[in-house]
């Protein structure tokens, strides 16, 4: 039978899975999202906690939110393209002295977001967050559902910004480091972002008018495993990893349905993010 002590301590933790996980569905803007995750690890761990955001293009860890210590003295986490996963998560990240820490990767469809890093000046404290077995799934299913919050949110900011006007399109969506494109019914691509066109080494009109899987493929069929293009009619999003031969890389895919005023499902919208680099220290690790 348990104790009072392991009772209550179980409900603490329930209570703030739930939130995580509450959080997750009601998906509000990106700062809110970044301060309540910092949030649910610092009450979680009962420490100092920040958040780190993976840069890809740059291969670093940015600060972006703290409690219990100020942002100025959290450091940036250089990635050299040998590093190790394990290598990042025993990196410390702060510039001051401290007795004890601990770093938790932030993981959605096995891609590095970031990491929740936690710090004391209690000798140990993170010892049976590490050893134990059942405080250690406690951790990965906060990390897991905090992950998939930030994603959400990442990619719904996204969208907001395709929703813009056609004028907005080149002050906006061209300044967005993503691959962006539009597709009708028919998988023929109508509009792309300058990202998109710097990658392909094309010119936008050379792109408009194809169709995405002769762009990103050189097939006139799309891969089995990209049902987004396979069935461009079906009102149902996709995302996942997905190899573009014809820009040498490994990409995070995401597509989502847009409609016109009246309601109707006129396209697709297609997004990926170059994880090339994440990938490479995946394997490494393995």
């Amino acid at each position: 039978m348990s104790s009072p002590l392991e009772e209550k301590k179980l409900y603490h933790r329930a209570k703030i899975l739930s939130e995580a996980l509450l959080l997750s569905s009601r998906a509000p803007d990106y700062k809110s999202v970044l301060r309540m995750v910092t949030k649910h690890f610092k009450v979680f761990t009962e420490a100092d906690a920040a958040v780190l955001m993976l840069n890809n293009h740059q291969g670093s860890l940015v600060p972006v939110f703290s409690l219990g210590m100020p942002l100025s003295k959290i450091k940036d986490a250089r990635l050299p393209s040998t590093i190790r996963l394990k290598d990042i998560l025993t990196h410390p990240v702060l510039d001051v002295r401290y007795t004890s820490f601990m770093n938790t990767p932030l993981i959605h469809n096995r891609e590095l977001l970031g990491i929740a890093a936690v710090f004391s000046t209690v000798p140990e404290k993170f010892q049976v967050f590490e050893h134990d077995r059942y405080e250690n799934l406690f951790l990965s299913m906060l990390a897991g559902h905090t992950s998939l919050t930030i994603e959400c949110v990442t990619l719904a900011d996204t969208l907001k910004l395709i929703e813009c006007t056609h004028a907005d399109w080149k002050n906006i969506v061209d300044a967005v480091e993503d691959l962006i494109c539009v597709c009708d019914l028919n998988s023929l691509i109508i509009k792309v972002n300058r990202a998109l066109t710097k990658k392909l080494r094309l010119d936008g009109k050379d792109i408009v008018g194809r169709k995405c899987c002769d762009v990103f493929h050189h097939n006139e069929t799309p891969p089995k495993r990209y049902p987004c293009c396979a069935a461009p009619e079906a009102k149902i999003s996709y995302t996942g990893g997905i190899e573009y031969p014809m820009i040498h890389g490994v990409f995070n895919v995401a597509t989502f349905p847009f409609f016109d005023e009246s309601d109707k499902h006129v396209g697709n919208v297609h997004m990926a993010r170059d994880t090339t680099r994440v990938k490479k220290l995946q394997h490494q690790e393995v």
